[in-house]
């Protein structure tokens, strides 16, 4: 319900209950009158949070304008429109007093309705039902948990003995001091939760020292994983194994810059729908569109918080906290929005963003501390290093595995893979090809000529075969293309598209070519590569241009 609407029906109950208890200024007792003031200003001002809710804690004060009239319980009310609140707005302030007006107000009518002389049971009343009609307007909609509403009742019901004392002493010079005693109650109550409070912060912050080791162990992990050559995507999915399971963070996107094409590319993703996931790789999002995020007034260290980002502008007022505890959990600008963006920088060795990582509601749905963003820098940080680290590493893996003037696989690679797919009993066919008159062509035309050739003639071997399959050049002039799981009918397709291919070269280039797969009867799968050798040169003594699958 809109809280306009809220306060104008509040604000009925209140005028309606007011008008029916008939209010009569002219007996009201001047020294009752300042220390009802006093004692109001007191208790309303005592701020006591108990499981992410503040309590009431002006009972003491309304139960005795109660006792004293009705008058007094809109003096009461009045009183607390100055009270000091986590509410700046007016309209919050001013919903505040229509609560306790409403409840305070149909309770005292109920109340001496029931009684025409005060007495044990028109206290109990009182309390009960103001306490009960509080539940309604507020607690119930929040889902304030049963047990609260029972310690905050039976807190109240503490102050009604005294309260009932004082009435045997109404015309004592001390009867005062019989009504300090509810106050000595509520600081004794005070005390008390804040030491529960004091606890329960205790374990707070003992939780998120668990969770901290728990991610250091992690990152521990990773750093071993990548000490054993673990590609880069798998490092980053590990990541976000850990940000979604042990930081709590419901979706973590991890997102990483292609340069070359100035997009975004998505590498992977934690806690979102393999459909949603997809329909996200799929934008062509421009590395320029997400740079806006990442200015100064938005970055503690290696974070980037941007508090609704959807309506982002100018006015950056979010502040972390130093330290988290019971009252932070009350403040609503610390409410995790559903806009709001959590950025992780992905930075290189010479501090450039190369990418970052999303998060997206954080399992206590709060803005983050700065506990919490330490915590992610130096995780960000981490990443950052064994990512980059991991880069180099497959860079060097790639110059020692590819040849360096096609990019295909070289020799070695080949051996090595072979040997690989014998261990798994993988299935293949391996094709050998071999440029005819190679020679001829670098004698013509010179080496740059020839290295020309060679580049031509691998590309086409990789633009015209599947992405599972692996070209490699054997030496000199000699390629090597390894087909895992293929049909027949597929292969003479694939090799057909090639043979088309360089035969609209020009000049003309013409190359022969041996197969030999793993179905057929071989000791090793250095066989099929000596078979496919063999038949390769075969195809060359009966002509060239040609390729030979069986002997």
């Amino acid at each position: 319900m809109n809280l306009k609407i809220k306060n104008l029906l509040l604000f009925i109950a209140t005028i309606v209950s007011f008008y029916l208890l008939k209010l009569d200024f002219i007996n009201v007792n001047w020294m009752d009158f300042l220390f009802l003031v006093f004692i109001t200003i007191i208790t309303d001002n005592i701020k006591i949070y108990w499981k992410n809710n503040r309590l009431i804690s002006n009972m003491p004060a309304f139960l005795y304008a109660f006792i004293l009239g009705p008058e007094y319980i809109l003096i009461s009310c009045l009183i607390i429109i100055f009270s000091r609140t986590k509410h700046k707005e007016l309209s919050k302030r001013i919903y505040r007093v229509l609560v306790f007006s409403t409840a305070y107000s149909v309770a005292a009518l109920i109340s001496y309705s029931f009684s025409t002389s005060f007495s044990l049971f028109s206290l109990f009343l009182f309390v009960s039902i103001s306490k009960f009609l509080n539940y309604l307007i507020v607690d119930l909609p929040k889902k304030v948990d049963l047990s609260f509403f029972l310690f905050e009742y039976l807190l109240f019901l503490s102050f009604i003995p005294y309260s009932f004392l004082y009435l045997y002493f109404s015309e004592s010079i001390f009867r005062y001091s019989i009504l300090l005693v509810n106050l000595f109650i509520l600081l004794i109550f005070y005390a008390f939760v804040n030491l529960l409070n004091q606890k329960l912060n205790e374990n707070i912050k003992s939780e998120r020292l668990r969770k901290l080791n728990e991610v250091i162990i992690n990152l521990g992990s990773v750093l071993k994983d990548f000490s054993l050559k673990i590609p880069p995507e798998q490092i980053l999915d590990k990541i976000g194994d850990i940000l979604h399971d042990e930081l709590g963070y419901s979706y973590v996107l991890i997102s990483l810059f292609d340069f070359d094409k100035k997009l975004i590319r998505r590498v992977t993703q934690k806690g979102l729908s393999k459909e949603i996931f997809e329909k996200i790789q799929n934008q062509e999002v421009p590395i320029s569109e997400v740079n806006r995020f990442f200015r100064k007034k938005y970055k503690y260290k290696e974070i980037y918080f941007i508090p609704q980002a959807n309506l982002i502008n100018d006015i950056y007022t979010h502040q972390p906290r130093e330290n988290i505890d019971e009252n932070y959990f009350q403040e609503t600008s610390n409410k995790w929005d559903p806009d709001d963006l959590l950025l992780l920088s992905l930075r290189d060795e010479k501090d450039r963003l190369i990418g970052y990582i999303s998060l997206d509601g954080p399992e206590n749905n709060l803005k983050p501390t700065k506990e919490e963003m330490n915590i992610l820098s130096v995780f960000a940080e981490m990443v950052s290093l064994v990512l980059t680290h991991s880069q180099k590493f497959l860079e060097i893996k790639n110059s020692s595995e590819k040849d360096g003037l096609t990019g295909v696989y070289n020799h070695s690679k080949l051996f090595l893979d072979l040997e690989e797919f014998e261990k798994e009993k993988v299935k293949i066919c391996l094709v050998f090809f071999d440029i005819d008159n190679f020679k001829a062509f670098n004698d013509t035309y010179g080496h740059e000529f020839g290295d020309w050739v060679l580049i031509q003639i691998a590309n086409i071997l990789q633009n015209n075969t599947r992405n599972d399959d692996r070209v490699y050049r054997y030496g000199g002039d000699e390629f090597v293309l390894i087909l895992k799981n293929i049909f027949k009918k597929d292969l003479l397709n694939i090799v057909n598209r090639i043979f088309s291919c360089i035969n609209e070269m020009e000049p003309k280039i013409s190359v022969s070519a041996g197969c030999c797969c793993s179905e057929e009867k071989v000791d090793s799968y250095t066989q099929i590569l000596n078979k496919a050798d063999e038949r390769m040169y075969k195809a060359k003594k009966e002509g060239k241009t040609g390729i030979i699958f069986y002997e």
